[in-house]
């Protein structure tokens, strides 16, 4: 496939998440998709569809700004930003109603027009402090 195939199947991806259509999500994946991320045991298409479905239900008023997609043969890199309001349970914290903005990155791996691979970068540091679990720390520069 084409870089620019590619780069429209991970496009297609964050317009399933954004119309929260876990079908959609998994009918972009291959059997044994795997995400490395903080979360242990996202494997295979199941798992995969599983973490978006528990991001799903802890924010379900989101949106996903894709700024950019630069691909290279069978990879393709996402810049995005995550616009969410904390709706459902998240790492122990009941629903808050608070609203956040996360910046990210995501490297993917294309496989015969799936997604068989995801690297997930989001900034949850910044997402923990917006929604009150972390305090914020002014730095003096």
């Amino acid at each position: 496939m084409s870089t620019e195939e590619n780069k429209a199947v991970v496009q297609r991806m964050f317009d399933a998440i954004n119309a929260s259509d876990l079908d959609g999500v998994a009918d972009l994946l291959t059997d044994d998709a795997t995400v490395h991320t903080g979360i242990p045991g996202v494997l295979g298409k199941d798992g995969f569809r599983g973490f978006v479905g528990l991001y799903l239900e802890a924010f379900p008023e989101q949106h996903i700004d894709v700024h950019e997609l630069v691909a290279e043969g069978d990879r393709v890199l996402a810049r995005h930003t995550h616009h969410v309001t904390h709706g459902g349970d998240f790492a122990g914290m009941p629903p808050s109603g608070k609203q956040a903005v996360i910046d990210g990155l995501e490297l993917f791996w294309v496989r015969d027009g799936r997604v068989a691979e995801m690297w997930h970068h989001d900034d949850l540091l910044s997402l923990m402090q917006q929604l009150g679990a972390i305090p914020a720390v002014a730095v003096a520069v």
